[in-house]
Parts: C-alpha cells; sequence; structure tokens
C-alpha cells in the first residue's frame, strides 16, 4: 500500500506540467514546510492557512493538492500533498520543475 502512494504520488508529479494540474496558488515555500505536517495537518487545516488550490480526488478517498513557490534559482516549484482518505497528509513532495523567462 505504501510503495501504491508512493508510485501514485510519483506519477502525478511526473504529470505535474500538463494544464489540468496547474497549481492555482503560488506560496512561498517556508509558509508550505511550516504550514503541511505530514501525519498531522488536515484538509481543513491546510485549506485554512494556504487557501484552495488544484485538487485531485480520487475515488478511494485520498486527495492531492499543488501548490506552487517562487524558488530562489528564479525557477518555478511545485509542491505537491497527498491526502489520505481520513484527510491527513500522508505524503508532501516539492521541487523545482521550470524556470520563469523573463
Amino acid at each position: 500500500m505504501k510503495w501504491l502512494s508512493l508510485i501514485l504520488l510519483t506519477l502525478l508529479a511526473a504529470c505535474s506540467g500538463t494544464r489540468a494540474l496547474q497549481a492555482s496558488k503560488n506560496v512561498p515555500y517556508a509558509t508550505l514546510e511550516q504550514t503541511v505536517q505530514v501525519g498531522n495537518s488536515t484538509r481543513e487545516q491546510v485549506r485554512a492557512a494556504l487557501g484552495d488550490s488544484t485538487s485531485i480526488r480520487f475515488d478511494s478517498g485520498k486527495e492531492v493538492w499543488m501548490y506552487t513557490y517562487p524558488a530562489a534559482s528564479g525557477a518555478q516549484g511545485e509542491y505537491v500533498i497527498l491526502f489520505g482518505g481520513d484527510g491527513v497528509v500522508k505524503q508532501v513532495r516539492g521541487g523545482e520543475v521550470y524556470r520563469v523567462r523573463k
């Protein structure tokens, strides 16, 4: 089960360049790290602190949310949150994915 979640999160992160997964909210990385605690934070707490963002809900009750953040290198980063069926954060993944051209 743990591997399935990891594979799902990796697959979604790999597909994050598609229009369907574009994040709707840009948040500083430090705020994301402080707000989202694996095993403790709930959907309601994350929504209250960060606001709504792009989300995908699965039949299993799991849900993936994605936020973007400006990286110091000038790249744009994505922060992906996986909520379990119980509404608690199970995994997070963040990283720089593309550079913003000016």
